[in-house]
This record gives C-alpha cells, structure tokens and sequence, in this order.
C-alpha cells in the first residue's frame, strides 16, 4: 500500500512485527532488503532479495571472506630485498603487500647495508611481478581519480599512496612540506597569499607516464596553514628510489636500473613483514580503504593461481565463493574488489550469505566480524545507530553517488542474531537522507525482532 507518495514493502517475518516502527520507502527509489534468523536459518525478510543492485562498499565483505578462506586470518605479506652477489644486483621484490611505510624501507636498508660487502658498485632492481593489472579498473569513475578514496592499484604501495601535503603562510612566507619523501616528486606551485580566506586546490597524478606531478594553485591566508591530501602516481618506482637513498645512506653504492624479474635461489638480505591478515582486513573495512581490498583481491589470486595476481582472477575466485554461497543467482556480476566499481552487481541474498558463512566460520569467524565497523563506535558506523546499544550491529557501509548500501549482523533487543542487508538506489543527492533510512530500519527492527 502507499501513503502520500510513500510505499510499504510487504515484509515476510515470522514475527508479530509493528508496521508504524518500520519507516516507508520513498517511491522514487529502489529497494532490496534480505534478513536470514543465524541460529535457525529462517528467512526473516526478502524484499527483492534476488535481484542484483550495486553494492558499492559493502563488496569488501565479499573480498574479506574469499581472503580468509583462501589465505587464512594469519597470513603475512613478505616484501624482500634479495641479493645476486656475483652480478652485483639487489632486487626489492614486492609481495603485494598494501600500506608499506617509508620506515619498513628504512630498516632494510639498513640490514641490507650489513650484509653486503663494502666498497662494490651495485644495480637496484625492482620486481614487481606478484601482482598485474591496471591501476584504476574498469566502472571506476575518472573524475574520482584525484581524490583521496580512488588511489591507484600498484604492486607496491608507499601507504595509501596518499601524499600529505602541508602549505604554510606563516611569517609571510609561503612555505611546502609533503610526506612520505617521493624522490621524483615534480610539485608545481601556483600559490599567493591573500588577507582574506585560504582556497587551494591540487591536480595532477599523469596516471599515463606514471609518474608523481602534481600542481598546488589557489592562495593561503596570511600565518594560514593547510594540509590536503591527494594520490599519487609511481609508487613502485618511488618506492625503489626511496630503497636507493637509504642505501646510499648506510654506504651502499647502488643505482636504480629499472624492472626486472628476480632469479630463484638468491640471498634474502632482508624482508618487509606486514601485520597478519585480519588486521589488515580490520583497516580496510572500518576505514572503508578501497586500495587495501583491491591489493588483497590481487593477492588472493596471486596465491591461488601461482601466477601474477590480478583483479579478474580475483574476480573469478570470489565468484565461485559466492556461487557455492547462493547457487543460481542471476545478474550479477564482480569488477573489483573494494566496490568502487559501478559494474559491481551483488543481490541482498548473496551479501547476507557472506555474513552468515563468515560469522559462523569456526575457522576464522571471530576475526572476520571483528574486521567491520560498530555502531555508535568506530569507522563508518561511528556516527550511526547511535541510539542502539553500542555493539547491536557490526557490519559494512557502502555508498555512490546514487547507492547507499549496508550489510552486517544485528542483535536484537530480544537477544536474536540476524544477518542483514538493506540496498537502497536513489536520484542523486539524497544519501544523507538513505543512510538516515536504513538507520531507522535497522532501529525498528532492533526493537521488533
């Protein structure tokens, strides 16, 4: 029925459930909802439940269990710097290994430096080999490039591959600082300064050569100081350039000659180790970091096809989970690993089965529900569902232009344990008010269940 524009869905719940709790759904927009009991198996509600909406965000919940299951809570990523001592070679040999810090790279060069001999020229290389593929994907919107969420997939990352840039006006004088150190950093500035208030803006990236250019414009606010953020271009060779300095830092003559593949059986100076996966996978769900899932996706396929991970064959194997998940459902279809792909095509039901099987897992489930955000709490979730009690749902927020998603596990006031999905699809400019939606929703049935 409909009232004022408004519609109710009807909503199969074997429980007496009042309607007034349940907000109405605007008619102009397109909803799916799934809601599967977790002790019993019961479908509680299925409101479109089949049919294939974008997921936005909440694909990470895909990516997080195809990782688990194939690569287990406690993998590590081994970034190495290996040695061919009778040509005189050093190779940093990436594992696609996300948020490498300029400090992992400092460390070992250092333990580098000490096992080599002094007083001998050497050739840097770089082997990027374990993963491949474009660094932005295919349904990824260009006019997202610039900006802070859409860094590019490389096979070795510096962070997020974010550059900090920080412009400062004070005494008069306009001053830059940028952050991590990239060697071949070409900033162009175009900035002045102004009595009124501060406007900057940066571009850049050259995503085609590949390389860091960036150009600051605008004007600073006398004794102002800014900090913007922006993604950069290069990383992997930014990254053995940045290997190279701190070398020739600890004495090691050494100079960076390019790509090549590393030789089997070479003397492993030092290795980068990364946190174990479920920590990883922690920064990547509360945070919402789209780089992380797309390295992780890489790294699954890289691990179980022994060749160069891509994105399709992490596609493909994430696939097949959700095949054995929910066999025969229709339409849908994955693009990337983060959901930033507006290609991606998940159903209500599909999600609500990632949740379950991952929750339930007796393998991994504590760490796979400890890696989403909670209401009221932390990540994308802390300013949501602050009326519930802290800890009622954990689960994964998802968001385009004209999608709102989320996805998780509510506990009821009841004490019952419901998996959950709510897709929403609007004209845009309307997200604050479908997040507010699913909000209430979820309340509602908090409170009803």
């Amino acid at each position: 029925m409909s009232t004022g524009g408004e519609m109710f869905f009807q909503l199969f719940l074997p429980v007496v459930v009042s309607l007034q709790l349940l907000p109405a759904v605007p008619s102009s927009w397109s909803c799916g909802i799934s809601a599967v009991d977790m002790v019993t198996g019961s479908v509680l509600i299925s409101t479109n439940a089949e049919t294939p909406f974008r997921p936005a965000s909440t694909v990470k919940a895909v990516t997080t269990l195809t990782a688990l299951s194939t690569l287990g809570p406690s993998h590590v990523y081994h970034t190495t710097i290996q040695v061919d001592t009778l040509q005189n070679r050093i190779f940093l040999v990436g594992s696609g290994a996300p948020l490498l810090s300029i400090e992992d790279v400092t460390r070992a060069a250092m333990e580098t430096a000490a096992a080599l001999p002094p007083g001998t020229d050497w050739s840097l290389y770089l082997d990027p080999t374990a993963l491949t593929g474009d660094s932005h994907l295919p349904g990824w919107d260009a006019a997202d490039w610039n900006r802070t969420y859409c860094p590019p997939v490389e096979p070795l990352c510096i962070g997020d591959n974010i550059l900090e840039i920080v412009v400062s006006s004070v005494s008069g004088v306009i001053r830059t600082f940028t952050y991590p150190p990239l060697p071949d950093l070409r900033l162009t500035e175009q900035v002045t300064t102004t009595n009124t208030r501060t406007s900057l803006v940066v571009t850049g990236g050259n995503w085609e050569t590949g390389e860091p250019e960036m150009t600051i414009s605008g004007t600073i606010q006398n004794g102002d100081i800014e900090v913007l953020y922006k993604p950069f271009a290069g990383a992997p060779g930014e990254l053995a350039r940045v290997l190279q300095e701190e070398l020739e830092e600890w004495g090691v003559n050494c100079t960076y000659t390019g790509v090549q593949q590393a030789d089997t059986g070479l003397y492993t100076t030092a290795v980068m180790y990364s946190d174990p996966l479920w920590i990883i996978l922690g920064s990547m769900n509360k945070w919402s970091r789209n780089i992380v899932a797309e390295q992780v996706l890489r790294t699954v396929a890289n691990n179980v096809t022994g060749e160069s991970g891509s994105t399709r064959a992490g596609c493909d194997i994430s696939g097949a989970l959700l095949d054995s998940l929910v066999p025969g459902a229709q339409g849908w279809q994955l693009a990337d690993g983060s959901g930033l792909s507006r290609l991606d095509l998940l159903t209500p039901e599909q999600l609500v089965a990632v949740f379950v099987s991952g929750a339930g897992s007796l393998e991994f489930g504590p760490e796979f529900l400890a890696s989403f955000p909670v209401n009221g709490t932390d990540g994308t979730l802390s300013g949501r569902m602050r009326e519930l009690p802290a800890g009622a749902f954990r689960g994964k927020t998802g968001s385009l232009n004209d999608t709102c998603t989320i996805a998780g596990i509510l506990t009821t006031h009841s004490g019952r344990t419901v998996a959950l999905a709510i897709f929403l699809q609007f004209p845009r400019g309307q997200i604050w008010r479908a997040r507010a939606w699913q909000d209430e929703y979820i309340q509602g049935l908090y409170y009803t269940m």
